[in-house]
């Protein structure tokens, strides 16, 4: 009996190398081959926690106070300068301009516009493309700071999920507009949460909504409000959000989040990017992050699993049937799917992200290996005096 043990462990330690190695072969193919390019890019761009977004589980119905996002829609620069005059008179703690004003044009309204761009409190963006930087025209310097607003470095993907606070182009190191916005606000709280090394990589973005979440104004809306009180000390964002202001056939700035209704299969951009700036503006100032598990416990949560999957498998299989083990295999194998995938839900709603997809795909690639691993040492078998659990 305890030498019957032995060899199952045995078995299963060589099964589990083997499958493994079985396994990075197959994938090592799958992603070099160019044929299986448009697959691999589509798994890339899904990810099975988009479903709970898109489900409107995490959805919220909660204003954030700080944050008010003013729709810029078609406007020119006389209009953009009056707007940053009015709101500059209610004393809101910060201004960001999601808007790049690469070139000079008419000069008495341009300089009208650098007047209005003064200020400490201000924030302007550029564009990192290609390692090269697309800012404003130097007329429009300020004495504030400014930060890049791209969303994805990553060609890779459509999607939205994460966001990187810094990029080092030339050995100069840029800041993103969220984290520049979010500093300003409060650098104490920054500062208390020791950010600058908290975001020296990339984390996953907490959405909360889309600009419904937070109190947003058209242009005419906002220059009419007799309430303009309420920006005082407040974050104020000026971007595109559609002209009108949410609508779903404009694409202009727009971007695909998890919270695109579409799961898969074609569809319209989501979010206008000023909008993802609010959401990850609000996640730094709440402090309030999602925690990813990281690979290294990935990958010791997988070996854990084929280990005991192969053991299990292995040592059924000649108890039974082979009609009952292959039925028993299928249901044991769809149990596991669905548990583990209601575990990384659960744990998402508790701001912890864990990836299942390798651990599924690899335990169950790994249980369907046996038959092979089983064939190849029954070979070895039949030439050396090697003992196993099959014989």
């Amino acid at each position: 009996m305890k030498l019957k043990t032995k060899l199952l462990i045995k078995d299963t330690i060589l099964a589990t190398l083997f499958t493994s190695l079985l396994i990075l072969c197959v994938s090592f193919l799958f992603i070099n081959i160019s044929f299986f390019d448009p697959i691999s890019k589509t798994l890339k761009d899904f990810s099975f926690l988009d479903v709970y977004y898109s489900e409107n589980f995490n959805a919220t119905n909660t204003v954030s106070q700080d944050i008010i996002i003013i729709n810029i829609e078609q406007r020119d620069r006389f209009e953009i300068a009056q707007l940053l005059e009015t709101i500059k008179a209610e004393e809101p703690k910060v201004i960001a301009l999601d808007i790049i004003f690469k070139e000079q044009r008419e000069q008495f309204i341009d300089s009208m516009l650098a007047n209005a761009l003064q200020g400490d409190n201000i924030i302007n963006s550029y564009l990192i493309k290609e390692d090269n930087v697309i800012a404003n025209h130097d007329i429009f310097n300020n004495s504030g700071k400014k930060g890049f607003i791209n969303l994805n470095f990553d060609d890779k993907t459509n999607v939205i999920r994460k966001f990187a606070s810094q990029k080092e182009i030339n050995n100069n190191k840029h800041y993103s507009f969220a984290s520049q916005v979010a500093q300003s606000f409060s650098d104490s709280n920054w500062k208390e949460n020791n950010f600058d090394k908290k975001l020296s990589q990339e984390n996953t973005i907490k959405f909360h909504g889309d600009y419904t979440t937070f109190l947003t104004f058209g242009f005419d809306e906002f220059m009419q409000n007799n309430n303009k009180a309420l920006l005082k000390d407040k974050i104020i964002l000026l971007g595109y959000l559609g002209t009108p202001t949410g609508d779903i056939n404009d694409v202009e700035d727009k971007h695909f989040t998890p919270l695109n209704k579409v799961t898969a299969g074609k569809s319209n951009p989501d979010m206008f990017g000023i909008v993802v700036h609010a959401n990850i503006i609000n996640m730094l100032i709440n402090n309030d992050f999602m925690y990813s598990v990281s690979t290294i416990w990935i990958g010791i949560i997988t070996f854990l699993f084929t280990f005991l999957g192969i053991m299990y498998f292995i040592w059924v299989e000649d108890r039974i049937t082979t009609v009952q083990f292959f039925t028993l295999k299928k249901i044991v194998l769809f149990l596991f799917t669905v548990i583990l995938m209601w575990i990384s839900l659960w744990f998402f709603k508790m701001d912890i992200i864990l990836k299942t997809a390798p651990i599924i795909g690899i335990t169950l690639a790994a249980c369907s290996f046996i038959a092979y691993y089983k064939y190849v040492f029954r070979y070895i078998q039949k030439r050396t005096k090697w003992k196993n659990y099959f014989q």
